[in-house]
């Protein structure tokens, strides 16, 4: 939640100061208008707990600091412009008095950041005294240190087991962790060639598993020829090993084997002898080559009746005339 919380802060003040820029004014009003366009006022909603409460104000607090004093979220010192030191001056004023458990967070200050601070304001004070935003950043401050907003700490927060964040190094916590995420969706999403290529090489051990099966098979068989008409053959493992085959083959892009191949063959084999035993003539292939683009064959549409065995899938062809008559004569 807390990088949530650092990422809106940071984008109120970027706004700030670029419109600041463009008035030449910092004044607390403006701040005001940039917080109410961000609809800031919201940022308490669909808090569940005082915990929840809390850290977003220490968060917030944090980066009102780390800012006013010239440095990043994690602490390095950087170039702050002017509107956004002040902005984070406006920041802290605005978090410490917005909280809804009324000042209970006070804002945590080590010796160095208390210097920065009061050094910071006292120098605004001593060369642009005059302007108007001086004077209230000056007010502000102040304010802030009579209602004893400040708590004077060694440390900037609480560094100890029971401290709720590491404030300074959760950026770099959080970025750590989209990034492994990031790289753990992309490889889920994207298998590696190391784990294709282990894959493959299972397929092609399930093939290499199946042959010494394929013999046990044929053994067995053998011994239990005397008993064939109590124990029938068994071909489990050469089916398995003929699937193996052919989805390793599919996979690695290999000719499927002749033995499937002959499978067929005998099946349709089976088909013209079974055709010709019904019609008394056997059913001669048609070759496309041998006919034009006009003279091919339409495709039959296939019907729901024809899916099943019945007199208009068995009787489609003329019988044979002395069939026929057998059959009228009964």
């Amino acid at each position: 939640m807390e990088p949530n919380v650092y990422e809106d802060c940071w984008q109120l003040i970027k706004r700030f100061e670029r419109v600041a820029k463009e008035s030449e004014n910092a004044s607390f009003e403006l701040f005001s208008q940039c917080w109410l366009e961000m609809q800031m006022q919201h940022i308490y909603s669909a808090q569940t707990n005082h915990i929840e409460v809390i850290e977003t104000t220490m968060a917030a607090l944090h980066v009102g600091k780390r800012i006013a004093c010239g440095r990043k979220n994690n602490g390095e010192l950087f170039e702050a412009k002017r509107a956004q030191r002040i902005a984070g001056i406006y920041l802290l004023y605005a978090i410490y008095n917005k909280q809804p458990t009324k000042h209970f967070v006070k804002i945590e200050v080590s010796p160095r950041t208390w210097d920065t601070l009061s050094s910071y304001v006292e120098e605004m004070r001593l060369q642009t005294g005059e302007r108007r935003d001086t004077q209230q950043v000056s007010y502000i401050f102040w304010k802030l240190v009579q209602e004893n907003a400040f708590l004077y700490t060694a440390l900037d927060y609480c560094q100890a087991l029971d401290a709720l964040a590491a404030y300074d190094s959760l950026e770099s916590i959080a970025e750590k962790q989209n990034i492994h995420s990031a790289s753990l969706l992309k490889q889920q999403l994207k298998p590696s060639q190391v784990n294709l290529s282990e894959d493959l090489q299972g397929l092609s051990d399930l093939v290499s598993i199946c042959k010494p099966l394929c013999q046990l098979q044929e053994a067995y068989n053998k011994q239990m020829e005397r008993h064939r008409s109590s124990f029938p053959a068994t071909h489990i493992f050469s089916q398995l090993n003929d699937v193996f085959s052919e989805v390793n083959d599919m996979v690695t892009g290999q000719k499927k084997s002749t033995k499937s191949s002959g499978v067929n063959d005998q099946l349709e084999m089976r088909k013209n002898v079974r055709h010709k035993a019904m019609f008394g003539e056997a059913k001669a292939p048609i070759s496309l080559d041998e006919l034009d683009e006009s003279e091919q064959p339409m495709p039959k549409p296939v019907y729901l009746h024809e899916k099943r065995m019945s007199s208009a899938t068995v009787f489609e062809a003329k019988l044979p005339d002395d069939v026929i008559k057998n059959l009228q004569s009964q």
